[in-house]
Order: C-alpha cells, then structure tokens, then sequence
C-alpha cells in the first residue's frame, strides 16, 4: 500500500513513522513533509490541491491523510473524493466546525448543544460589556484557524 501523508508537522512525523513500521506499506510520500520525514519517506514539493490529486493518481496512492486543518477547510477531501481517491478526513463543509468558532458556537446554539456563552461581535466596546457580565474564568478568541498555534 502506496500512502500520502498531507503536512509538514510533529503529528504527521508521527503517523509516518507509525505507518512505516507496518508491513502492509510500501511506500510513504509527505507533502511538504520536513527533514525528518525523509528518513522514511519521500517528501514532495506540492501545495496545490488538484495537483495534490493527481499526484495521487499518478502514483497509485491508495490512501491519502490529511494531518493539519488547513487543507481540511480548504477542502483537499472534497477534490480528492471527485477524483475517486481515497482519503482520511473531513469534508470542507464539515471542517467549518474546526476552522470557525463562531459557526461551531452558533451551530451548538442552534442544535441545543451545551457551550459557554459567547457574543459574536467585531465591536471592542460590546465585547467588554459582555465579557464584564462572566464569571472567570473567561476564554476569548478570534474567529478562524489557528493551526495549532498561540496568536
């Protein structure tokens, strides 16, 4: 089995190293990749998604992964499943309650899921008054992907 691992960080290391210990695998291509995941892998230089697919296709990957969130929402799932390719994760439709706080609120809020209170609001003014009105301890973000990292 031919796999593709999308990303470049520590949890896509991980996955490949795992993946390379099993049998069942015969080849592991990282894109981008790092300098580690060419130990075991061979790290291709491509960032568009269609030609991500065709990659895939023209190698006869049978599994691609995808490990950060941004192709996620930048929907690499939905080109690669056009394709007929198989691939782990999750639609661009689905990834808005990862790359949104704010659509991840509201559709709690809409569905009767318990969340902490929120205010969807640009204005700083409304923000403190609302934040004035909680108890701590109060956690305040920004709308949108922060790809695992603290602004």
């Amino acid at each position: 089995m031919d796999i593709l691992i999308i990303g470049s960080g520590g949890r896509e290391y991980s996955m490949g190293l795992a993946l390379s210990k099993d049998k069942n695998v015969d080849k592991l291509y990282f894109a981008p990749g790092n300098g580690a995941t060419s130990d075991f892998g061979e790290n291709i230089l491509i960032s568009d998604f269609n030609e991500l697919a065709n990659f895939a296709k023209e190698h006869s990957i049978d599994l691609t992964i995808v490990g950060p969130e941004n192709p996620l929402v930048g929907g690499i799932v939905d080109i690669f499943k056009l394709q007929d390719l198989t691939i782990f994760g999750s639609s661009k439709a689905a990834s808005q309650l990862e790359g949104s706080k704010i659509f991840m609120k509201n559709f709690l809020a809409r569905n009767n899921i318990p969340t902490a209170a929120f205010i969807e609001t640009t204005d700083i003014k409304k923000a403190n008054k609302f934040i004035d009105t909680l108890q701590t301890p109060i956690v305040v973000k920004a709308d949108g992907l922060c790809a695992g990292k603290v602004l």
